[in-house]
């Protein structure tokens, strides 16, 4: 059992009620934990749920666009990266059967005139976003073709915060109050948009308005890739791509990408790129070598940086919570890593 066992079984027996499907539970929240190594910089929430009350509001649940809802609020910002296009990939409507199933793509997008990308991501049968709908907080996106794995497991800091037991997707919206006085309650919208397509939209604020603007800039009848500068050109015997998350909230002053690579016998690995190299500390003295690049191996193992990306810095991790791969391992990715020229610019990638 590693220590994020550990922390998700304490957790969950600190604020669950009965028994508890721990295997079930923390074995998603691991998959998707060595994605993004509990990196949820644009996530919303942060304490425990209170009392519960579902409102009722229908919304169309069905395959066509979404019903247009008025916003008042302020517009995204105008610096904007937005994930390229796929053509000639299906969208979620058409093909739901291909969500999740490629983590080089998203089988969805949205309308830049209302929403702005803050992160993208594809990983572990999940598609999910954070949006900019110009309110205080951010609207969370996800695209699954199951329930569960659409709902994820929410670990905010060390505190578990609960999600109901298979929640219908039934289109209703759902309003969560939060023990903490002054605190805007949790707004949660679930459909289905074709049958077998778990659509989920979340966020914190006020009102609902943003949720409801964020489904109208929806686009479920468009794919694109999922975008990254970087690129992984060598990969160890047996293995294969398994995720891919780009953060871009803060572009074009800072960006934060994570791939994942997979093996045979839950091997995993995590290769990040974090831009400028500026925001990380002093770069360290060669130690090693990676395909005749240089790079330092952390005395403690488990991670090597590499060292001749003059604008950020590219590291690899096969430690916890990833497991499996070797330095070796690591050096044949890294060996091999290419990264675009401009990463300030989301077209060049």
């Amino acid at each position: 059992m590693t220590d994020l066992d550990e922390r998700i079984i304490s957790t969950l027996r600190k604020h669950a009620e009965g028994q508890v499907d721990i295997s079930r539970l923390t074995s998603g929240a691991v998959a998707r934990g060595r994605a993004r190594r509990m990196r949820r910089r644009a996530a919303v929430g942060g304490t425990a749920l209170g009392v519960v009350t579902v409102l009722g509001l229908g919304v169309a649940g069905g395959g066509g666009l979404p019903v247009r809802v008025p916003w008042t609020g302020a517009k995204p910002a105008d610096q904007a990266a937005t994930p390229a296009a796929a053509p000639g990939v299906p969208g979620a409507l058409t093909r739901p059967d291909l969500v999740g199933k490629d983590p080089g793509l998203l089988h969805f997008g949205v309308d830049p005139a209302h929403a702005r990308y803050l992160s993208w991501r594809s990983a572990a049968g999940l598609e999910s976003a954070q949006l900019d709908l110009g309110g205080a907080a951010p609207v969370s996106f996800s695209l699954a073709r199951s329930a569960a794995v659409a709902e994820e497991v929410h670990l905010e800091g060390d505190r578990y915060v609960p999600q109901p037991a298979d929640p219908p997707y039934d289109g209703q919206l759902n309003r969560f109050s939060l023990d903490v006085a002054d605190s805007d309650p949790i707004w949660v919208l679930r459909w289905q948009p074709v049958p077998g397509l778990f659509a989920r939209l979340r966020t914190v604020a006020p009102t609902d308005a943003a949720l409801q603007a964020a489904r109208s800039a929806l686009r479920l009848d468009v794919a694109h890739r999922c975008s990254a500068p970087m690129r992984l050109a060598a990969m160890p015997a047996g293995a294969w791509s398994a995720g891919c998350e780009v953060t871009v909230a803060n572009l074009p002053a800072a960006l934060d990408v994570s791939l994942v690579v997979n093996g045979s016998g839950f091997r995993s690995m995590e290769v990040r790129l974090r831009s400028p190299h500026s925001i990380v500390g002093d770069r360290p003295e060669p130690n090693a070598t990676a395909a005749g690049r240089p790079v330092y191996v952390d005395p403690q193992g488990e991670t090597m940086e590499l060292l001749d990306i003059p604008k950020a810095q590219v590291t690899a991790g096969w430690g916890r919570p990833n497991e499996g791969f070797t330095e070796e391992d690591a050096a044949t990715v890294l060996g091999g890593v290419q990264v675009a020229e401009h990463l300030d610019r989301p077209t060049t990638w």
